[in-house]
């Protein structure tokens, strides 16, 4: 990820991807201090490059910004991650990391050379503190709903009867984390507030979407409408699902 310019927003193909070696998709979204960064991704591995360092260069109208690019390509087959994975810059192989952020723990592949680093789109929720694990009361109430949901690292369906976590990576049941959430969309609003936008009606759209998005959120998390963060069908994501809420209250999902 190299910051850019005011160019084009229009994709292009830099380097390829470090699993499955498919052309990257580079794409402009807003950075810290009014800049832009150029961001590389892999849909089919929903699998994000970043140049040394430049993972927390992105403000939070482009980590929203970024949520929408995968969003959108959600319906691509998504493919496991092989297990050798090279860096685009030099063709080293990348070095499996485990990391923390809080009480979490994520992963991501990184470049023995120093430049950059590989991580898939749900262990970037979790360095960013997105995506929180349900407790056995939201399982069980989860169980009641639904029979499958889809593991929202890897993608295998979990069968809610018999398992609380993915069978295949061991990844815990998981939804976006609604504290974390109306944080990033209290710092959006802030945000776009100091620009003094020349629409004088955005504030008022900001802060509707806002209350929306955090109502449906606080109730999710109080265990009184877990069917607003139920994936639209049976064996889908509760990641996903959650992500469509967001982008939704926001007016910016498809």
């Amino acid at each position: 990820m190299k910051l850019a310019g005011s160019g084009a927003d229009s994709p292009v193909v830099d380097s390829r991807c470090p699993s499955c070696r498919a052309g990257l998709d580079r794409r402009e979204v807003e950075a810290l201090y009014g800049r832009r960064v150029a961001i590389d991704l892999c849909y089919a591995c929903q699998g994000i490059w970043f140049d040394a360092g430049e993972s927390l260069q992105l403000s939070p109208g482009g980590t929203l910004a970024l949520f929408r690019l995968i969003h959108e390509h959600r319906a691509a087959a998504r493919s496991p991650l092989a297990s050798r994975l090279t860096c685009p810059r030099c063709d080293a192989r990348l070095k499996a990391t485990q990391d923390w952020q809080r009480s979490t723990r994520f992963q991501y592949h990184a470049c023995p050379q120093g430049h950059g680093r590989f991580i898939t789109f749900y262990h970037f929720l979790r360095a960013r503190n997105f995506v929180r694990a349900l407790g056995p009361k939201e399982i069980a109430d989860l169980r009641r709903r639904v029979r499958q949901v889809a593991c929202a690292s890897c993608g295998a369906p979990v069968d809610l009867e018999h398992q609380s976590a993915c069978g295949y990576c061991r990844a815990p049941i998981a939804m976006l984390d609604p504290d974390q959430v109306e944080k990033t969309l209290h710092e959006l609003a802030d945000a776009d507030a100091r620009r003094r936008t020349v629409d004088p009606a955005l504030p008022l759209k900001l802060m509707m979407a806002r209350a929306e998005s955090e109502q449906a959120l606080r109730e999710a998390q109080s265990g009184t409408r877990m069917s607003g963060l139920l994936p639209p069908v049976e064996g889908g994501s509760l990641v996903e699902a959650g992500l469509d809420l967001l982008l939704r209250a926001l007016g910016t999902s498809d």
